[in-house]
């Protein structure tokens, strides 16, 4: 046998661990952990930064049980902390099918609770299947839920109070077999006052969304974040409750003082009541505003206007009854809330033949202008309450000085055109005091020659004529195409724009720049927030004065405050004075324009009709307090009367004076102690409102120099317009947006009359 062959053995390969193996080996764990720390980093990074947005992705996102908790918006309250709008819980009762239906002994127990603690009548409206209203009903409960076994959110009462809700929470405690109901809380916004301050405060609309007012203004303020509790099973497949916490807004603390606000409400209301179906059928005046402000803050200390709207009508009785005499229960029935909140507000300045004649966008826009805020939404030309400014121009300029006189003779010729002053026949010789005193036109047409176009334009700039105010409200009107600039002030245009006219303000922008000329010279930031607290009431952020320029010099303020005293002791504004109190003061009277078919104002001056106005500061010498009123088409015969605003302020300040400690500097002489509100003494009605002006022995109007001649004349800008034809004056239009360049050339007539 063969010898066997010998194997040979294998042999095994071996591969070498070479350095730049383990090099990169090294590397590439290096980096792993580079990767890994800068994950590691990334994520706490986001945990820091934006943790809580990524909290809320996954709140809102959860399986199990994800119920939001509703944020409370934030109060408005008065300087002195009276609520003026607040949010309050409420309840509505959501029925889970699911969990009734999970047991046959849930059902019974269950309903009879609900028929137990709540009256049909507080179960919700719904729709039937043909889209028709109807009561819900126990009943209609009981179908739904054998009908719709899966639904889990069924809305079958709303708005109900915790006191309401109480004793079935009581009674699904003690008996375990009531299920699927559950609460759902929401806040709604109240108005304590109701009307109170409304175009002031403004409302809500859905998602808490302030629209008008301090509620759009400060929305962001006064609305916080949505909090949110859910459930989730955990790792151990345990059910478990998770709560994110709720933010609630802050408070807006205001400029505005309730008592004031509504002594000031309660005497346009009256004034507007006393005149309506005077002169002829309809309210007592297209519009009636007043503002009072620290001329030593710019704090608006009341801001109201009349006719105004009113938030919480439906809550009125007997306001909703009267409307079911004019529209049947479906009718009713068929509209909502707001539809119904709006034909009861126009109801109570319309008739509801009316309002009947009126198509939807009638409607619309006469909704709207109930809910405009007069004071800092509609322009109109300020008459003879502009001549302050022009004389403080001149003054602070050197081109007129105080020892200066002037000579009027009842008119002045001006490019061919004739315009008279008040007194056809002229005032003769007057100091610069008695030209604001008579309110004399002719002089200060003589006036304005002296200043010039370009320290006239200065001065507008100076005190924001043409400028908004930029007030903490929305809806300021823009009138800077409402005001000539330097290059279209010809010596015309110079000369009205002198005596306040073809030129638009706003109220908020005539109070403001007048409290910088009876305060030294200071113009103020106007604004209506004071402080921002949180819910526990700690100021969060206190809003102080805000100086923005000064207007004129201390001396220049000393001297027309000495002027506008006289005003108001023995000139055109003796009206309006209170007894036993200094005052300053000036009035105003301008013609309205004529309205084309869309409601815009023409350059044509509608004949009869005015807006008359007064502003005032008490007391004379460092007043505490300024108020202007302003009275659009008051409704009596002959509207050329500042008297009417006058009385109004009059009748404002006795109760306000008193209120706000300001205390008498004045011996009482019985002054206008007999007057009403309209100007009459005590007993007479609106009809006797046209008499009560008083005269000199000459017959001169004494209590407006521009109110007109003894022999009946009107003297006001009657004939004065734009010769482009654009619109100068929005105080019908309700937006004070609408633009339009003036012309140069200011008069339609060549025999045009103007006073204030």
């Amino acid at each position: 046998m063969a010898a066997r062959k010998k194997r040979k053995k294998k042999t095994e390969i071996q591969f070498p661990f070479l350095f730049r193996m383990k090099k990169k080996l090294a590397v590439l764990f290096v980096i792993v952990i580079g990767c890994l720390a800068v994950l590691v980093g990334r994520l706490v990074f986001i945990d820091v930064k934006s943790g809580d947005r990524y909290e809320k992705i996954v709140l809102n996102n959860q399986e199990y049980s994800s119920t939001t908790i509703p944020y409370r918006r934030g109060d408005i309250t008065d300087r002195k902390g009276t609520v003026l709008a607040t949010s309050t819980d409420v309840y509505n009762i959501i029925l889970d099918c699911t969990v009734i239906n999970y047991k046959e002994d849930y059902l019974e127990p269950t309903m009879a609770a609900l028929e137990a603690c709540f009256d049909e009548d507080e179960l919700r409206i719904v729709k039937d299947s043909d889209g028709n209203k109807t009561q819900l009903t126990f009943e209609k409960i009981r179908t739904y839920i054998s009908e719709n076994p899966d639904s889990t959110y069924y809305v079958i009462a709303e708005d109900l109070s915790y006191e309401e809700v109480e004793a079935f929470e009581e009674m699904q405690e003690e008996n375990s077999l009531i299920k699927g109901i559950w609460f759902e809380k929401e806040y709604v916004r109240e108005y304590p006052y109701g009307s109170l301050t409304s175009a002031l405060i403004g409302y809500t609309a859905s998602e808490n969304v302030g629209v008008g007012g301090i509620e759009d203004s400060y929305n962001d303020v006064l609305n916080g974040t949505d909090g949110r509790q859910y459930g989730y099973l955990n790792s151990d497949s345990n059910y478990e409750v998770a709560v994110k916490d709720a933010v609630n807004g802050e408070t807006v603390v205001s400029t505005i003082d309730a008592n004031l606000q509504f002594i000031v409400e309660e005497k346009i209301k009256e004034f507007y009541d006393t005149l309506t179906d005077n002169a002829e059928e309809g309210g007592g005046a297209e519009h009636i505003a007043v503002l009072m402000m620290d001329p030593d803050t710019g704090e608006v200390l009341a801001m109201a206007d009349y006719p105004n709207y009113d938030y919480t009508i439906l809550e009125d009785e007997d306001t909703i009854s009267s409307l079911s005499l004019y529209y049947s229960e479906d009718e009713l029935s068929d509209m909502s809330d707001t539809e119904i909140m709006n034909l009861a507000n126009l109801s109570l300045f319309n008739s509801i033949e009316t309002i009947e004649g009126m198509d939807d966008t009638a409607i619309t826009k006469a909704v709207e202008a109930l809910k405009q805020n007069f004071c800092i939404t509609y322009t109109y030309e300020p008459g003879s309450t502009a001549k302050p400014f022009t004389v403080a121009c001149g003054l602070d300029t050197g081109t007129v000085t105080a020892d200066m006189t002037f000579y009027c003779d009842g008119y002045e010729q001006i490019s061919g055109h004739t315009i008279h002053c008040v007194n056809r026949s002229g005032h003769g010789m007057e100091t610069l005091s008695e030209t604001l005193e008579n309110s004399c036109n002719d002089a200060l047409m003589q006036i304005s020659y002296l200043i010039g176009a370009s320290n006239f334009a200065k001065y507008q700039q100076l005190f924001n004529f043409g400028l908004k105010t930029n007030i903490d409200l929305p809806g300021e009107a823009r009138t800077s195409s409402l005001i000539y600039s330097e290059e279209n002030l010809t010596t015309i245009n110079l000369a009205t724009n002198a005596f306040g006219q073809n030129f638009n303000v706003t109220m908020i922008q005539l109070a403001s720049a007048y409290c910088s000329i009876v305060n030294g010279g200071n113009y103020y930031l106007p604004h209506v927030a004071l402080e921002i607290e949180d819910e526990d009431g700690n100021t969060v952020e206190s809003i102080a004065p805000t100086l923005l320029k000064r207007t004129i010099s201390e001396e220049t303020s000393a001297t027309l405050v000495q002027y506008l005293a006289n005003v108001v002791e023995q000139g055109t504004g003796s009206t309006a004075k209170v007894d036993g109190y200094s005052m300053c003061g000036k009035t105003g009277t301008a013609e309205k324009y004529v309205l084309d078919e869309d409601g815009n104002a023409t350059s044509v001056r509608a004949d009869g009709e005015y807006v008359v106005s007064f502003i005032g500061s008490v007391p004379a010498e460092n007043p505490e307090i300024v108020i202007y009123a302003v009275i659009d088409a008051p409704n009596v015969e002959d509207q050329a009367h500042s008297s009417y605003a006058q009385n109004v302020v009059r009748e404002i300040l006795e109760e306000a004076l008193p209120y706000l400690n300001i205390y008498p500097d004045q011996e009482l002489t019985g002054i206008n102690a007999d007057l009403n509100i309209i100007g009459g003494t005590d007993g007479e009605d609106g009809a006797a409102a046209d008499g009560t002006t008083q005269t000199d022995a000459d017959g001169t109007d004494t209590d407006e120099a521009d109110n007109g001649t003894s022999d009946g004349t009107d003297t006001d800008e009657a004939d004065i317009g734009t010769s482009d034809g654009t619109d100068t004056d929005e105080a019908d239009n309700g937006t004070g947006d609408e633009t339009g360049e003036t012309g140069e050339d200011a008069t339609d007539d060549p025999s045009t009359e103007s006073g204030e």
